[in-house]
């Protein structure tokens, strides 16, 4: 199984590029599985760390036994440790990580506009997002990165697209037989 994993910090378009890429694939006839950590992590209260990645695992498996080669995951990788599990829990036997980057300013600017001002976790997020811009520049996992400063989502799942086309193990997916 490839997997494309996808970090960024909250507000760097993570979703909206994944969505992009995920569709287009489908269009184009190459099978794939998403997967958003984001929402894994909806509850209240919240997953520990470990049974996270636990339910990551058995998605990924699901997936894999489904007969999906190529995964696509999006997650806030905040340290290589972190990073490292994840890409363990996955159990991918080829991984290409790419990160999503824009201006500190940016991403808190996109997380107050998405949203609810009457959400309490509201200021939180951003003031995290605007961090986040900063330490995930030093992440050592990180295999690409793209920005997604004044483009659009389409753009950058297109620039992914490329990058997937062109790592070792494409080939079997069948992105060698798709143009687009």
């Amino acid at each position: 199984m490839l997997v494309l994993l996808l970090t960024g910090p909250p507000g760097a378009g993570k979703s909206s590029v994944l969505t992009e890429l995920h569709d287009g694939l489908g269009d184009a006839g190459i099978a794939n599985a998403l997967i958003e950590l984001d929402e894994l992590e909806r509850c209240y209260p919240p997953l520990d760390g470990r049974r996270l990645l636990r339910h990551v695992a058995m998605l990924a498996d699901s997936y894999r036994e489904a007969g999906h080669t190529l995964l696509l995951v999006t997650a806030t990788i905040e340290d290589d440790a972190y990073g490292r599990a994840l890409s363990e829990a996955i159990g991918a036997d080829h991984r290409l990580t790419v990160r999503l980057d824009a201006e500190p300013d940016t991403v808190r600017r996109r997380v107050l506009d998405r949203e609810p001002e009457t959400w309490s976790g509201r200021e939180q997020l951003a003031t995290d997002a605007h961090r986040l811009a900063i330490t995930m520049r030093d992440l050592a996992c990180v295999d690409l990165v793209l920005s997604t400063e004044g483009t659009d989502p389409s753009y950058v799942a297109a620039r992914l697209e490329v990058a997937l086309r062109e790592h070792p193990a494409a080939r079997p997916i069948g992105f060698d037989g798709i143009t687009r």
